[in-house]
């Protein structure tokens, strides 16, 4: 229940304070004046979006704040906007999240002007109204959320399989590399170790070279230099008949042959201590030549070819891994579907049961309303599905976000016409009195906070009008309900009427509230009624 409110700097609105009580309450004023302003104001309470605009011309802020008492707590709410565009809120002098306002006060206001009107012409807002008079607003929210988990389930189980698809697509590219990589059975110290011993064969492989070239030179090519110190010496042994002198010459021939001979030796034991294994010499340069290749091949290192294979390998364990966690989650979807269709088939048969009390309760608020001859049903449409886990009779169904079917009210106001939609038929005043009469069939008698009506009275008059007002009036029995109307028939049922009027004052324009009874009140409806006397005036 809204028990206060004031109202500073919004539009017109210099400074606006006024309290409400239960029963009801009536707002009337020319058109123009303000009253929109105030329904306005409380829609800011409750977390409306707030609009710059709005804020008083020259002022910097416009601030709003309510007095509301609900369970026998009460709270007080404010709001400020900025001229810049910045928005704030408190409950309770504690700054809130507009989120956050706008969760704390769910409940605590209804609000029905011609934007809810116009709402029952699109059929998609019919079934949470048949869910309101069957009592299912909570399932139905149960079932709607639990819906949401269930696509965002699906949407990320079918990520998955995309992604297991791309990682097999993968996989098939990289067969090649696996096998030729795991082949090469690569170590991260191998590459050092070969070239290591290779460096090793390489210096044994010269030593040998070089000791046979020794040898070749001193005892076993052709000539060699024994042969030549051999073929020297015969020499100087044919000269040293002539010439005495040539013996010791020949003595130094000998003494080098000896020497020669001596270095041989020592060169053929050092060939002879060199020991070299041709067939690991060409498994060495082969691994040296494999990894030379797939090194220039994939771009890496010995160390980063390695990491690659690993990483490539372990694109097979994402993929078992994914797959392990699809059917997981499949499992899990097929248990949410479940709950589902159960919850799906209790709506189903609490909305069918309570079809034909709404028809019979609905065509009866609406008589006294000047809808006398109206007819009402509901149709339920549902989508065939080959597999669809809803089942009713023989056939299977979807499901919707809604449950098993949507609904869609079906009206005829004349008689002999056919029933049809209510965007085809109906008119602004009819639909007006439509939704009052079905905001009576749903409202709960626990309901603690305040119903606005705005351009309930649009379209209608005379004795409908005064039919509208009687209805209102009783429901405000039930708590408090705050009516913006042109209809003196509404007017003069009011618990308490509060008249907005608008003027000027030092060339700037002011809203002022004024509470109104008796005489004043008298003369208020002879204004709406267009100053006909006699206006009966009830309490």
């Amino acid at each position: 229940m809204l028990r206060k409110i004031k109202i500073e700097n919004l539009a017109v609105i210099d400074h606006l304070e006024f309290e409400l009580e239960s029963g009801l309450c009536v707002l009337t004023g020319e058109t123009g004046a303000g009253k929109s302003l105030v329904v306005g104001a409380i829609e800011l309470l409750l977390g409306a979006r707030a609009d710059s605009s709005k804020v008083r011309t020259g002022e910097e802020a416009a601030l709003v704040e309510g007095l509301f008492q609900n369970g026998g707590k009460t709270t007080t709410v404010k709001r400020r906007i900025t001229s810049g565009g910045r928005s704030y809120a408190w409950i309770d002098d504690s700054p809130v999240t507009v989120s956050e306002l706008v969760e704390k006060t769910t409940g605590w206001a209804d609000l029905l002007g011609q934007h809810e009107h116009q709402s029952l012409l699109d059929s998609t807002t019919h079934i949470d109204l048949l869910d309101s008079f069957a009592g299912s607003v909570e399932m139905a929210r149960e079932f709607k959320a639990e819906f949401r988990r269930l696509e965002d389930a699906l949407a990320q189980l079918n990520r998955l399989k995309r992604e297991v698809e791309r990682s097999r697509e993968r996989s098939r590219h990289r067969e090649f590399e696996i096998r030729e990589l795991s082949e090469a059975k690569l170590d991260i110290d191998e590459w050092e170790s070969i070239n290591s011993k290779l460096a090793r064969i390489d210096a044994a492989e010269r030593i040998l070279e070089r000791a046979n070239e020794c040898l070749g030179a001193l005892t076993d090519g052709n000539p060699s230099a024994i042969e030549l110190l051999s073929l020297a010496e015969r020499a100087l042994a044919d000269i040293s008949r002539f010439a005495s002198e040539a013996a010791s010459v020949a003595d130094i021939i000998d003494t080098a042959q000896t020497a020669i001979s001596e270095a041989a030796r020592e060169i053929s034991n050092i060939a002879d201590s060199v020991d070299i294994d041709p067939e690991e010499a060409e498994f060495l340069r082969g691994r040296q030549m494999m990894i030379e290749r797939l090194t220039r091949k994939y771009g890496r290192d010995v160390a980063g070819l390695i990491d690659y294979l690993s990483e490539i390998g372990k694109s097979e364990d994402d993929i078992a891994r994914i797959e392990e966690e699809i059917e997981s989650r499949e499992t899990g979807i097929l248990r949410s579907k479940t709950h589902l269709v159960g919850i799906a088939d209790t709506l189903r048969e609490r909305r069918e049961a309570a079809v034909p009390l709404l028809r019979e309760r609905l065509q009866a608020a609406l008589a006294p309303l000047g809808m006398e001859s109206v007819r009402f049903e509901v149709h339920f449409d549902r989508i065939a599905e080959a597999s669809g886990p809803v089942i009713i009779g023989d056939e299977r169904f979807a499901l919707l976000p809604t449950g098993s079917e949507t609904a869609e009210f079906l009206i005829s106001t004349n008689p002999g016409e056919d029933l049809r939609p209510l965007a085809a038929i109906v008119s602004g005043g009819e639909l007006s009195r439509i939704m009052l009469a079905m905001k009576s069939l749903i409202r709960s008698s626990d309901f603690e906070g305040i119903a606005v009506f705005d351009e309930v009275d649009t379209g209608i008059g005379g004795e409908v009008g005064n039919a509208v007002g009687v209805e209102l009036k009783r429901l405000a029995h039930h708590g408090q309900i705050l009516v913006i109307t042109h209809l003196p028939q509404i007017a003069r049922l009011a618990d308490l009427h509060l008249r907005v009027a608008k003027f000027e004052e030092r060339g700037r324009t002011r809203v002022a509230i004024e509470r109104l009874s008796g005489e004043a009140k008298r003369e208020e409806l002879m204004r709406m009624h267009g100053g006909e006397p006699n206006i009966l005036i009830t309490s």
